[in-house]
C-alpha cells in the first residue's frame, strides 16, 4: 500500500479480483519436523487474515488461497473478531464439504501480546484493551476456555523485536514464556511465516518431556495478503472435519514441514486502476516527504499505537530545498535571457540580410 498522506492510502494491487487457480505440494519435498511422526493426512495453516480485519483476501479468497498453498485446513484468527472464521466456515462447508475444514477463531491483539483464540464462535472481549494487566491476559484465557477452545501463542520473536529508531519492543511488557504457561495457555507459535523461534521451541519440548498435559506446538503464515508459504502444521486425524482435528490439536500431537526458502507459490495480483491512476501525483507528492521520517510504533488494534510516535524533521534538506530552488529560478532565468539575447541577434541578422537583398 501506498500512502497518499497520513490519512489516506491507495492499495497497489486489485487483491480483490485475485483468483488461485494452482497447487503446491510441500509434501512431496518436504519431510515432518520430527522424523518418527510418521504418516499424516492434514496439512494445516494455523494463523491467516482476511479482510474482516487487516487481512486483503476476503474469507473465501482466504480458503482458495489455502487449498493453492497445500493446506486442507485453516484457522482463521483476524483480530478481535471471530467474523472472517465464521464467513470463511460457512464457504468452506458450501463449495468443499469433506474436502477443506475452517476452524474459527481470533487473534487477541493489543500493545501486550498476540494470541489465538481457536475453534471459538464468539468474539473474546474480557480482558482485552490496549494495554492489559496480567490479570486481564488470565481472564481472557479462561475465557476461551469456558468456550471450548484453546489459546495459542503468536510469533514472540515478532513482538519482542526492537523496532527501529523508537528503541522499544515491538510489543510492550510481554509476558515470558513461563508466566503464560501458568496463566494456562495451551501452546506456542513456534514458527511465523519464515521464522523458527528456536528458544520457544526448546523451552516447550524440554517441558513436554516432563509430566501434564503437554503444550502443542503451532506454525502459522499469518497471511494478510498472498505470499510465499514456508511452513505447515502437520496431523494424523481420524477424519477430516472440524472436531477431529481439534482433537489432535488438544492433545498436542502435531509436527510441521519447514522450508526457510518457501514455496514458488504463482502470486501475481494485477495493479490497482487508482494507484495507475494517482501513482504520478503520488510520486510527486513523495518527494516532500524527503523531509521528515515518521516512527508511529506498532498499532495497538484498539484505535492507537503502542507507541509515542517520533518524527525526525531534517532541516538541512529543507534548507537545501529552498537553494535548489533559488538557483532553479535563477538558471532558468538565466536561460530565459540568454536565449531572449540570442533570439534577438538571429532576428537582427536577418533583417540585415534582407535589406540588403533589397
Amino acid at each position: 500500500m501506498v500512502p497518499l498522506h497520513n490519512s489516506v492510502s491507495v492499495e497497489t494491487f486489485n487483491f480483490g479480483a485475485m483468483s488461485f487457480g494452482w497447487t503446491t505440494k510441500p509434501q512431496d519435498s518436504l519431510v515432518p519436523f520430527d522424523p518418527l511422526f510418521g504418516d499424516y493426512n492434514v496439512l494445516l495453516d494455523g494463523h491467516a487474515h482476511t479482510t474482516v480485519s487487516d487481512g486483503r483476501l476476503s474469507p473465501e479468497q482466504l480458503v482458495d488461497y489455502s487449498i493453492a498453498q497445500g493446506c486442507n485446513a485453516v484457522i482463521v484468527t483476524d483480530h478481535n473478531t471471530v467474523r472472517g472464521g465464521l464467513q470463511a466456515e460457512k464457504y468452506a462447508k458450501a463449495k468443499y464439504p469433506g474436502e477443506f475444514v475452517v476452524i474459527p477463531g481470533m487473534e487477541y491483539s493489543n500493545c501486550r501480546i498476540h494470541m489465538n483464540f481457536i475453534n471459538i464462535n464468539t468474539t473474546v472481549k474480557v480482558g482485552n484493551k490496549e494495554f492489559p494487566s496480567d490479570e486481564d491476559m488470565q481472564l481472557a484465557i479462561n475465557r476461551v476456555h469456558e468456550l471450548g477452545g484453546l489459546v495459542i501463542v503468536n510469533h514472540i520473536p515478532w513482538s519482542n523485536r526492537t523496532l527501529e529508531r523508537l528503541g522499544t519492543p515491538r510489543l510492550l511488557n510481554h509476558p515470558s514464556v513461563e508466566s503464560l504457561i501458568r496463566w494456562g495457555v495451551d501452546g506456542f507459535e513456534i514458527i511465523n511465516q519464515a521464522t523458527f523461534d528456536l528458544p520457544t521451541f526448546q523451552h516447550v519440548r524440554a517441558r513436554n518431556s516432563s509430566a501434564g498435559r503437554p503444550l502443542v506446538l503451532m506454525t502459522g503464515s499469518d497471511v494478510h495478503m498472498p505470499n510465499t508459504a514456508f511452513a505447515w502444521t502437520v496431523l494424523r486425524a481420524k477424519s477430516l472435519s472440524k472436531d477431529a482435528i481439534m482433537d489432535e490439536i488438544w492433545n498436542a500431537r502435531t509436527s510441521f514441514l519447514f522450508d526457510p526458502t518457501g514455496n514458488r507459490a504463482n502470486i501475481i495480483p494485477a495493479y490497482s486502476s487508482s494507484y495507475l491512476a494517482l501513482a504520478p501525483l503520488m510520486e510527486l507528492a513523495g518527494y516532500f516527504s524527503t523531509f521528515y521520517d515518521h516512527y508511529p510504533g506498532q498499532y495497538s488494534f484498539h484505535g492507537t499505537h503502542c507507541q509515542h510516535d517520533i518524527v525526525d524533521f531534517h532541516g538541512s534538506s529543507v534548507g537545501l530545498f529552498v537553494v535548489y530552488l533559488i538557483a532553479g529560478v535563477l538558471l532558468f532565468e538565466l536561460v530565459y535571457r540568454v536565449l531572449g539575447l540570442v533570439a534577438g541577434l538571429v532576428k537582427q541578422r536577418i533583417n540585415q540580410r534582407s535589406v540588403s537583398d533589397d
